[in-house]
């Protein structure tokens, strides 16, 4: 199914970016994750095992879990925005001084923005640095996903070497259009951070405007 939102929420002088989604059936949760400059600061998991087992039809299960997908999303929001989250390490955050200013998070770099496409495939090759120190990142996390309209496909996972780096192998997925964006995140303990790129239409395949955040 394979389902996200994400907002960007303004708590007083702190900027959140809430991320909600389900990965499909292989981990049957409804995961929801807030990062402060690419931190992670609340997580909110729920099972739909049982739920799954019970479901009918595999239309009914979809739509009833996009349901309760953007419903816990927006809890979590309203939440945030009321204070009563309990995040790491804060407790009001429109009472504290920019999160943005005071945390350390993860820089992903593509080192092959040339040559990341090809007619085999998808080889994106990925260096990943401690935001503040420029430390290299090793045992990290990486992922790659596309991500068009509500929907999320999981494509490849690697983790990074001693020097940082990680290569993430895969073959384009078709709903990876123009339009669709495709996005390499990572995660190292509490730290994270992500590249995307919205891909547009070429003779010879997409092409990527890299944003990274």
């Amino acid at each position: 199914m394979n389902f996200g939102f994400n907002s960007n929420i303004r708590v007083g002088d702190a900027v959140f970016h809430v991320q909600t989604e389900d990965r499909g059936p292989s981990h049957p949760f409804l995961d929801t994750l807030v990062y402060a400059a690419g931190r992670v600061v609340y997580k909110r998991s729920t099972s739909y095992k049982d739920f799954m087992a019970t479901a009918s039809k595999a239309a009914d299960l979809a739509h009833q879990l996009h349901d309760r997908l953007s419903q816990q999303h927006r809890e979590v929001i309203v939440q945030l925005e009321a204070g009563t989250l309990h995040l790491l390490g804060k407790t009001k955050p429109e009472t504290q001084a920019p999160i943005e200013e005071e945390s350390d998070g993860l820089d992903v770099s593509l080192m092959n923005p040339k040559a990341w496409l090809s007619p085999s495939g998808v080889a994106l090759e990925v260096e990943l640095r401690r935001r503040i120190s420029r430390k290299e990142v090793e045992a990290a996390e990486v992922e790659a996903l596309v991500e068009r309209e509500k929907q999320r496909i999981h494509c490849a996972v690697a983790h990074t070497d001693a020097a940082g780096r990680a290569t993430l192998e895969f073959q384009m997925p078709a709903a990876a259009s123009e339009g669709a964006t495709l996005v390499i995140r990572a995660t190292d303990g509490s730290l994270y951070g992500e590249l995307r790129f919205h891909l547009k239409a070429k003779k010879h395949g997409p092409a990527s405007a890299p944003v990274a955040r």
